[in-house]
């Protein structure tokens, strides 16, 4: 019997892969996913949009005769289940092996709902105000708090840079142990979980324009649902808000512009009752 495996991997993945594993049969990679979707088991529940695992197919196994011709398939409807060996070498001999044994498999990890909250009244510049990021998380689930294993994703959220933005950091809830069936510990958070990002701005370039404004931001929000057999894949989260920017007032000492509030009486005044 010949094993064959196709993955979506780079090549150097698998080398690596198969050294680590002492993996000593043909692995061949198909990073465009060309031969995938000429077979038609491209996984088409991840979405397109630059999801880097967009592109692997449907887990499954064809058994085929010494002429190439399929003898038999396996395609299972969970991600982490695979065919025995026992059960190849039956279909090879040319055994019925059509029965469905996969109707009771429990079904994929649910959705995690993300929301946003933020104070929307105009900001002045130096107030720190919040980004709340609530993660509602289906029963029986958790996420993983830092650190991850490679391959897994701890929930973060990021913000990109804009002008005059300052980010101060993320709160997050406390994490818990979980321990694997491998009896690895990760941290894990249970149920609903909000992480709460402050920051504030600094009023450029908003001040040299001297009118309302409102700050952008933008970012995402990167995550790992499991329960205790299965993990979803990794998900992101996209978010894009805007803050109105509390109209500055400025002082000046003398010559104040309109709209401007002249400070020179206000100094004079602190001078004299100094003096």
């Amino acid at each position: 019997m010949t094993v064959i495996a196709l993955s979506y991997d780079e090549p150097d993945a698998l080398a690596a892969f198969a050294g680590h594993a002492g993996i000593t049969f043909p692995l061949l990679s198909d990073p465009n996913s060309e031969v995938i979707e000429r077979f038609g088991i491209l996984n088409t529940l991840i979405p397109e949009d630059d999801h880097p695992w967009y592109g692997i197919p449907f887990p499954g196994v064809y058994v085929t005769d010494g002429k190439g011709v399929i003898q038999a398939k396996f395609f299972e409807n969970h991600i982490a289940m695979r065919p025995g060996v026992d059960l190849l070498i039956r279909a090879a001999l040319g055994e019925d092996v059509s029965a469905d044994l996969t109707t009771d498999l429990p079904a994929p990890v649910e959705e995690v709902t993300v929301d946003l909250e933020i104070d929307d009244s105009p900001i002045p510049p130096g107030v720190v105000r919040e980004l709340a990021v609530h993660l509602r998380v289906p029963e029986r689930q958790h996420l993983y708090g830092e650190p991850v294993p490679d391959g897994m994703v701890a929930t973060v959220v990021e913000i990109d840079d804009q002008p005059s933005l300052l980010v101060l950091g993320t709160e997050a809830p406390a994490t818990e142990p979980h321990t694997l069936a491998t009896g690895e510990t990760l941290q894990i958070y249970e149920g609903d979980v909000t992480l709460r990002v402050r920051f504030t701005h600094s009023g450029d370039p908003f001040v040299q324009r001297g009118m309302d404004e409102t700050l952008p931001i933008t970012g995402r929000v990167r995550y790992q649902s499991c329960d205790d057999a299965r993990c979803g894949l990794p998900a992101t989260k996209p978010f894009e808000i805007s803050v109105p920017l509390a109209r500055i007032v400025r002082t000046r000492f003398g010559n104040a512009k309109e709209g401007d509030m002249d400070s020179l009486p206000y100094l004079k005044a602190m001078r004299e009752r100094r003096s």
